[in-house]
């Protein structure tokens, strides 16, 4: 499709005032729909299919709300709760990813973390905090 046609435009002109964010509520709202669409079509459970169907709308009601102050409200207090719940799961994800690219180490003057790469051999660390210098082996 181009930049330019006139569908595109006509989208935009309808977005104009509207909130049209796909935020942290709406894509649990749409992934929890989408995983209870999937559970649905286990035998004697269809009526999952009416409740993701619902948070579709609910969803997409959000999306195209007027109301732009109490949808960011809304999702605020979401967010309030839903975080703190994803943060360590989030977290763990983070130290796995830094494990395989860097080695840790820790002063053992003032005990602060130092990240160094890996596959370096041996280097001569600094420790940015305190000064003190320490070899180790990547």
């Amino acid at each position: 499709m181009k930049p330019n046609s006139k569908f595109l435009q006509r989208l935009q002109r309808f977005m104009i005032g509207r909130y049209g964010q796909n935020d942290t509520l709406n894509k649990f709202l749409n992934n929890l729909a989408l995983i209870l669409i999937v559970v649905s079509f286990f035998p004697k459970v269809t009526w999952l299919a009416l409740v993701a169907l619902l948070l579709l709308v609910i969803s997409y009601w959000r999306l195209f709300s007027k109301k732009i102050y109490t949808q960011v409200a809304i999702n605020r207090g979401f967010q309030r709760i839903w975080l703190p719940l994803t943060r360590p799961v989030t977290r763990l994800g983070y130290q796995l990813k830094q494990h395989w690219r860097y080695r840790f180490f820790h002063c053992s003057d003032c005990h602060q973390r130092i990240r160094i790469p890996r596959h370096h051999g041996r280097v001569r660390v600094t420790c940015p905090k305190c000064g003190h210098q320490f070899d180790a082996r990547t």
